[in-house]
């Protein structure tokens, strides 16, 4: 088995984050990932090898997507991923010591758990609720063995009891795991929503009721049914993206959530190139870029009208300009995910892209400029 890699690194190329900043998360696709064997090697040749321990230091926090929740970890000895539905090529002990690197480069490293695809929480929510299990176990064992900084609940079903008993799970064994591990969320887009069910919530009074159904309010809901998991969350990423452009405006989104959670949870908002999972929002760069339809959001979920730039930009310049009393000094940014490419323009301005989203966000928020960001695969 490879072990941990013990010397410095010194590769003038491998960029070091800030964790002083405003927090700027990455998610990355474990199924993406390039195979590599770290047996051996020092610091410097696995941050070579790996593309995974190359990501740029613009990001603060790299998530790796995904875990499943019905969750089992043989132990590093064993040496694989069986039982996790993590995805990377490489073995447990190269990503590891790939870990090893994006640590001593001051990057925090995240475990999601759940996704779109996994969504057989059951288990681990009964565990929540009871306090203890062997998944919750699990978790805390993977997170200390391999390193990882913490959690991320990526819970993508309806109903409020299963997803209260996740987060009380994860919380649990992020804590378990113990060193000040942190647990994050990625909120769903309307979730702060108020909805027929959050009518009595003070803080939906003369707002109305949003245009969406489905999960929209959920987290509200989470929050205001268990008043003890409003401080669960050390960190909330907004999924700002997949509304389209016609009823739904993130910032808005993100104002509802950074009023719902308290000024010690960072509250992120969130980007993703086109094509979005549901087609249609085109997201640009610049406000002067919003040139074509897709780029300009019409209305918020409420029916207000908007007709602002979808762009990191003005996004961004809410986030900056926040006067909340509740804000975060490292409120921040998110985006889906850190190789999904853009194509297309709009109108004579190009989409977003990785590379170009995350060259506006290190301009605005004052992150670390990796010069990584313009190369493959990161731009």
């Amino acid at each position: 088995m490879t072990a941990a890699p013990t010397d410095s690194l010194s590769d003038p190329t491998a960029r070091s984050a800030s964790q002083s900043s405003r927090a700027y998360t990455v998610y990355y696709p474990s199924w993406s990932d390039n195979w590599f064997d770290a047996t051996g090697k020092t610091l410097d040749q696995v941050f070579r090898a790996s593309t995974f321990a190359r990501i740029p230091a613009t990001y603060t926090h790299v998530i790796v997507a995904f875990a499943r929740p019905n969750f089992s970890w043989a132990g590093l000895q064993a040496n694989t991923w069986a039982g996790t539905g993590i995805d990377f090529n490489s073995r447990p002990s190269d990503i590891k010591a790939a870990i090893d690197v994006l640590r001593a480069r001051n990057i925090k490293v995240l475990l999601a758990v759940g996704g779109a695809t996994y969504n057989d929480w059951a288990a681990l929510a009964a565990e929540g609720h009871a306090g203890r299990g062997p998944t919750i176990d699990a978790l805390a064992r993977i997170m200390s063995e391999l390193g990882f900084d913490g959690l991320d609940v990526d819970f993508e079903i309806e109903g409020v009891q299963a997803y209260a008993g996740a987060v009380k799970a994860m919380r649990r064994a992020v804590d378990q795991a113990g060193g000040g591990r942190t647990l994050a969320v990625a909120a769903w887009s309307t979730g702060a929503d108020c909805t027929s069910a959050t009518a009595l919530d003070p803080q939906c009074a003369g707002k109305g009721t949003t245009y969406w159904g489905g999960k929209a309010g959920l987290e509200r809901q989470l929050v205001r049914s268990y008043p003890e998991l409003a401080t669960a969350f050390d960190m909330v990423n907004i999924m700002s993206y997949d509304a389209r452009f016609e009823h739904y405006d993130g910032v808005t989104a993100w104002k509802q959530y950074r009023e719902l959670f308290p000024s010690g949870t960072i509250v992120s908002i969130g980007f993703q190139t086109a094509p979005e999972g549901w087609a249609g929002g085109l997201l640009v760069v610049n406000n002067a870029d919003a040139q074509c339809p897709g780029s300009i959001i019409l209305q918020d979920s409420y029916g207000f009208n908007v007709n602002q730039p979808y762009s990191v930009e003005r996004y961004l310049q809410a986030v900056i300009g926040s006067t909340a009393v509740n804000r975060n000094r490292r409120d921040g940014a998110m985006l889906w995910h850190a190789m999904k490419a853009a194509n297309g323009s709009c109108g004579a301005a190009p989409l977003a892209a990785t590379g170009t989203i995350s060259q506006k966000t290190a301009s605005m928020l004052s992150l670390p400029y990796d010069p990584a960001l313009q190369a493959s695969p990161w731009k």
